[in-house]
């Protein structure tokens, strides 16, 4: 194992490898901290050819490898599990974060993996341009971990998922050799769209190196609003009437329970909640290319029906960005408020009271009662669902019943013509849940296509499929 550490460590130089403990720790846990692994060795490639050459060699040496960005995954797929049986190394690409080419014409960019989100965003802003993909980690997500596990954010309602920003990908496979088709064309149709294979598979069929994405043109306005309701009912029927009014112009709109407001205002209580926490549910909407005086006569005519019982149009950047901290901000005051089992599952709209009517009353049978934090992207039936431990119990015992949570709260997803997973993806954590809930023959033909171009088992074992 030694021989094998130094001989990759030559390949990217020993400032950029870590292998000394105190230095790999926080490379070995998803980020709520739940899932834990081990490695002896983080390397960190400048360029596709270092990533080929690492590659080549571990497939030569039956050495185990995990592609890592960012390190926000919150299913376990970026962590790596070596152990004295098998030697398992990360490549983190955080090194490879160089902006190609932006074509202001062809409204596409091309960029490394290792690109943090919100640069590609601001490089977009920069050209008049718009890259839609957003969520509360894009500060430190990178693109590489958002194309691998088809990261989706507050934008799908208009824009779709990372997967349908994606117009081109480089890949290096599990051999070492290179699948190049960063063609940034929105019409190429030769064949297989094999790009397709590589996003949303979390990195078990190679190294996403580069992707070439597609931008949209910036909105003239952007018009943004938070309001309170009474009802999930009254929420899902504003969105219909705001679709209604506004069509395709409505590009976010999500949703926040008032247990996750009160858990902002307790353990973060330095971020303002601008309509405060009192209310049953509020929700952050944003429609684009319309002025205010529209939006404002749209939230009058539902203040007067009853339907919203308060709201706020955000008057500059400054408003806009405090609405959207309270949003992006309840994940962190979920870590802090203690053990939770979480849940990121997607549900037709119209089925989302009927889930948690029955859903809730089913976690306190199995668990006793606890707050629940609810919230996500209604606009696309995308729930964060999270029961917390009971005050009363300890937090081992809780954790004891995730399994028995779980299964009441996917069983019921799916039984409802929902999903157990949304946008975070498989990893380790969901593995079981994939074969259960699976086509028989959709889980037999990733395991073919898997055992296809990994037939060694190198690229991020024991996560997504087993083979």
């Amino acid at each position: 194992m030694e021989n094998h550490i130094n001989n990759l460590k030559k390949i990217v130089g020993d400032s950029n490898a870590l292998h000394r403990k105190e230095d790999i720790h926080p490379f070995l846990e998803d980020w709520r901290g739940q899932i834990k692994g081990s490695t002896p060795l983080i390397l960190f490639p400048n360029s596709t050819n270092d990533v080929q050459r690492i590659v080549y060699y571990c497939h030569e040496n039956d050495i185990k490898i995990v592609s890592q960005g960012g390190n926000t995954s919150l299913c376990g797929a970026n962590v790596p599990n070596s152990s004295d049986q098998k030697l398992e190394i990360v490549i983190n690409t955080s090194k490879m974060n160089t902006i190609i080419e932006v074509d202001q014409f062809n409204q596409s960019i091309i960029v490394e993996s290792g690109c943090i989100l919100q640069n590609i965003q601001n490089t977009a802003e920069d050209h008049d341009l718009l890259f839609p993909l957003s969520l509360s980690a894009e500060g430190s997500c990178q693109i590489g971990g958002n194309v691998s596990t088809n990261a989706g954010g507050v934008n799908v309602l208009k824009y779709g998922m990372a997967r349908d920003q994606v117009m081109g990908i480089e890949v290096v496979l599990p051999d070492g050799s290179l699948f190049s088709d960063l063609k940034s064309l929105r019409k190429n149709n030769t064949g297989y769209d094999l790009k397709q294979l590589f996003i949303g598979a979390e990195g078990t069929l190679g190294v996403i190196t580069k992707v070439s994405l597609r931008l949209s043109s910036s909105p003239e306005r952007e018009i943004t609003s938070m309001v309170s309701v009474q009802k999930v009912d009254d929420a899902i029927t504003l969105l219909k009437e705001t679709k209604k009014r506004f069509g395709d112009n409505v590009t976010a709109f999500e949703f926040i329970s008032q247990s996750c407001l009160v858990s902002i205002n307790k353990f973060l209580n330095h971020i303002k909640l601008p309509l405060g926490f009192e209310d049953s549910w509020q929700i952050i909407f944003e429609v684009i290319n319309h002025d205010e005086d529209a939006l404002l006569d749209f939230l009058e005519e539902h203040v007067n029906k009853g339907l919203i019982t308060n709201g706020l149009i955000a008057k500059n950047e400054k408003e806009r960005n405090d609405f959207w901290l309270v949003r992006h901000s309840i994940s962190e005051a979920e870590k802090l408020s203690g053990r939770g089992v979480h849940h990121d599952i997607s549900l037709p709209i119209k089925k989302i009271p009927e889930f948690l009517e029955t859903t809730i009353p089913a976690m306190e049978k199995v668990a006793g009662k606890s707050t629940v934090y609810t919230f996500g992207h209604l606009g696309d039936g995308n729930l964060h669902f999270t029961k917390k431990q009971p005050e009363e119990m300890n937090g081992d015992d809780f954790m004891n019943f995730s399994k028995d949570i779980n299964a009441v709260v996917y069983e019921n997803a799916e039984s409802l013509g929902g999903s157990f997973s949304a946008e975070h993806g498989i990893g380790s954590k969901l593995k079981d849940d994939l074969v259960k809930f699976s086509d028989p023959i959709k889980v037999d033909l990733m395991k073919k296509i898997k055992k296809t171009l990994d037939p060694k088992n190198i690229m991020n074992p024991d996560k997504l499929i087993d083979t």
